[in-house]
């Protein structure tokens, strides 16, 4: 017994070694510094990633973009909008949610911002970098009378494109309520307007509806995956601890969305610190194996107006939808580069048995682990705890081919509650530790 203790702690220690030397903890950046920083947008582009938003320092006058290689340690790279610039006139104040895409040889920002007549429209802009200097090439985009805000660019397969937006909620009364909705407009190759915009979301699951007379779909995000749409989008007004994303999902980009019974999927975690987590964007890891979620969150739970900063946390869709491992203010492994990519893929080759996710990670009573089988065998897969000993073993057996999950509800083999801390999922195989995850339970 001794001997194989020894033996799992050579495998187990260094993993957990690994693990510290090689993690980020949210939120990333020092967007803290800037105070309000808000609203995120994450382009990848030519192996960098540039980050737009909401910034209490540009507010008045437009936007700044910042730089990072890694997604958590993000430097300044300036002013990248300001409305003082030639050709820049026309937006006066509030210049919100600004997103850029890469499109023709060219980079576009549609952003939000309010006109000389004292209306948030959106409009869009032009650079030949990231970096700007971005141009005004449509203000207002949608013509002069509508107001609307969080516009967002997707573009399909078939070269179609469309332009998500959020209409600005004091102008639209739906039912005697102040409502923000979510509509869908399909977009010219030209980034112009084609026929007449479709509803998309609007507030009506209950977890949406905790504002009263005032509600909100707002910030949405597109992304495809397996020939499914899915709409992620926050709900509830941006400055309270309510304030959450959901996500909605179609056979077209068109629609029509069903809203997940599962929403909201990102939400506050008081008990550890997490208020307030929303409008997001998704993007993926330096080598594309890992997807993640980009959003903010308050800087201080007790006091929600004095800010929001920047937080990643992984996501994943599986059989039942969209999966995010978060929010998280522990320390994470840092997103997958190129190294770990190689690595992950001779294990791939070598092992029969993946840890696929652990959701939710942190968690307070259960957590569901999902593995792959690539092909029959014989496996075990246990928890211990970060000394070592062997508190449960949740499977032991030959299993086919495939993906499965099972569930941990935080109990050793005697059903005796473990306490907070750090604890190791392992899957074994012949005696060989194939894969292992941390857990963390906080009570």
């Amino acid at each position: 017994m001794k001997y194989k203790l020894i033996i799992l702690l050579i495998h187990v220690v260094p993993f957990i070694l690994y693990a510290g030397d090689s993690t980020y903890t949210n939120p990333v950046g020092n967007f803290i510094q800037d105070g309000d920083t808000a609203d995120p947008y994450v382009l990848h582009y030519n192996h960098k990633y540039y980050l737009y938003a909401t910034s209490a320092q540009t507010h008045t006058y437009g936007y700044k973009v910042w730089e990072s290689d890694d997604l958590v340690n993000w430097i300044p790279r300036g002013d990248c909008f300001r409305n003082d610039w030639q050709g820049n006139e026309w937006g006066t104040a509030n210049f919100w949610a600004p997103e850029v895409v890469s499109y023709q040889g060219q980079f576009y920002m549609i952003y939000s911002a309010r006109s000389a007549e004292g209306k948030l429209q959106l409009a869009l802009a032009k650079a030949a970098s990231p970096l700007g200097p971005f141009i005004n090439d449509a203000a207002p985009l949608l013509g002069d009378n509508l107001e609307a805000i969080d516009g967002h660019f997707f573009f399909d397969d078939d070269d179609s494109i469309y332009l998500y937006y959020s209409i600005e909620v004091n102008s639209n009364i739906v039912n005697g309520h102040h409502t923000a909705e979510i509509y869908v407009q399909k977009m010219s190759h030209y980034l112009r307007p084609i026929g007449d915009p479709v509803l998309v979301a609007t507030p009506e699951q209950e977890w949406e509806l905790k504002t009263g007379d005032w509600r909100w779909n707002e910030g949405p995000t597109v992304f495809k995956d397996k020939g499914t749409y899915y709409l992620m989008f926050s709900a509830n007004v941006f400055n309270s601890p309510d304030y959450a994303i959901g996500y909605a999902k179609a056979a077209s980009p068109m629609g029509p969305f069903y809203k997940s019974k599962d929403n909201p999927i990102l939400s506050s975690r008081l008990d550890i610190g997490i208020s307030g987590p929303g409008h997001n964007c998704v993007t993926w890891s330096p080598d594309h194996t890992e997807m993640f979620v980009v959003y903010h969150a308050h800087i201080n739970p007790d006091n929600p107006d004095a800010g929001r900063t920047i937080y990643i946390d992984r996501m994943h869709v599986n059989y039942t939808g969209i999966v995010i491992d978060g929010p998280t203010n522990t320390p994470q492994p840092m997103p997958s580069n190129k190294a770990t990519a190689i690595k992950e893929k001779r294990s791939s080759l070598l092992h029969e048995l993946k840890i696929k996710s652990i959701y939710p990670n942190p968690f307070n009573s259960t957590v569901m682990i999902d593995y792959q089988v690539n092909n029959p065998v014989y496996f075990t897969i246990n928890i211990y705890n970060i000394r070592g000993e062997l508190l449960a073993k949740l499977q032991e057996g030959f299993h086919p081919r495939g993906r499965f999950r099972l569930k941990w509800n935080g109990r050793s083999s005697s059903q005796k509650e473990v306490p907070s801390g750090i604890y190791i999922c392992t899957l074994s195989s012949k005696g060989r530790l194939l894969d292992s995850k941390k857990l963390l339970l906080i009570r």
